[in-house]
C-alpha cells in the first residue's frame, strides 16, 4: 500500500504498550484548535500530557507522532461496551479541523483519502474489526464532540471501514420504545448507564447528523435499532 508517513515530529507523551496484540480499536479525533501548527505543537509538548499516534493535516499529509508500540494519550476517561480507558488498546488518529470552538468545517477530500488508506493499513496489520472504528464522542459522550456531525462516517462504511445500516428496519413492538432505544445504544457500546442523554447526542452526530435536536423522534429509534442490528451482524462473524 502506498502510504507516505512523515516521522519528523514526535511526541514525548506516551507510555509503554505491553503488546501489539492488545490493539483492536481505532479512535478518530479532530484537533479542535485554531491551526494545524498549534495543534501539532500542543500534541508534541510534554506539558500538554496529550498525544495521538497519527496526525492528518487538511492537505492530506500524514505524520506519525507516536509509534504503534507505544500508548498515546488521546482517549482519556472513556468507555465502550465493558472496556474503560481505551488508550491501552487503541490507535488514535487526529484530523486537523478547528472543531466546534474555532469554526468547525467540513473535512477535506485529501484527509478522507489518506485516512482511508491508513485505516485499511491498520485493519490489515492488527486485524481490527470495523465495529471498533470509533469516534472520540462515542467513547466519551459527556466530554467530547469529535470528530462531530460533519465527519462522513457513511463514506467510510461504503468502503467497509465503518458500520452503517444497510436498511432502516421496523422496530419490534414487544419492547417499550424507551427501553428499546436504551438497550440498542447499550448493545452498540455507548455508556448509557452513566450518560444516557449524552450518548443519544453522540449517536446522532454519527448516524443522524442532520438532526441534533433533543427531541426523540421516531427516526432515532428506528435508526438506533437498525445500527444495533448491524453491529450484531459484524460481531457475530468473529
Amino acid at each position: 500500500m502506498n502510504l507516505s508517513i512523515c516521522n519528523k515530529h514526535k511526541s514525548p507523551n506516551y507510555s509503554i504498550r505491553n503488546s501489539l496484540n492488545t490493539i483492536d480499536t481505532i479512535i478518530l479525533h479532530y484537533t479542535g484548535m485554531d491551526s494545524a501548527k498549534s495543534a501539532l505543537n500542543y500534541l508534541c509538548n510534554e506539558k500538554s500530557k496529550v498525544s495521538a499516534h497519527y496526525f492528518i493535516d487538511e492537505k492530506g499529509k500524514l505524520l506519525q507522532l507516536v509509534e504503534d508500540d507505544k500508548v498515546a494519550w488521546h482517549a482519556g476517561v472513556s468507555k465502550w461496551l465493558d472496556r474503560k480507558n481505551l488508550n491501552e488498546t487503541s490507535i488514535g488518529i487526529e484530523l486537523v479541523n478547528p472543531g466546534h470552538k474555532y469554526g468547525y468545517r467540513e473535512f477535506t477530500i485529501e484527509q478522507y483519502e489518506i485516512l482511508e488508506k491508513l485505516i485499511k493499513f491498520l485493519i490489515n496489520k492488527y486485524d481490527i474489526k470495523i465495529d471498533r472504528i470509533l469516534g472520540h464522542s462515542d467513547i466519551a459522550p459527556s466530554r467530547k464532540l469529535d470528530p462531530g456531525e460533519k465527519f462522513d462516517w457513511h463514506r467510510l462504511a461504503k468502503k467497509n471501514l465503518s458500520i452503517w445500516p444497510e436498511n432502516v428496519l421496523d422496530v419490534p413492538t414487544a419492547e417499550h420504545p424507551d427501553e428499546l432505544l436504551y438497550n440498542s445504544l447499550l448493545n452498540i457500546g455507548y455508556d448509557v448507564k452513566n450518560y444516557y442523554e449524552d450518548s443519544i447526542f453522540a449517536f446522532k452526530r454519527r448516524f443522524i447528523p442532520y438532526d441534533l435536536e433533543a427531541i426523540k423522534k421516531g427516526d432515532l429509534l428506528k435508526i438506533a435499532y437498525s445500527v444495533n442490528m448491524e453491529f450484531n451482524k459484524i460481531r457475530s462473524s468473529y
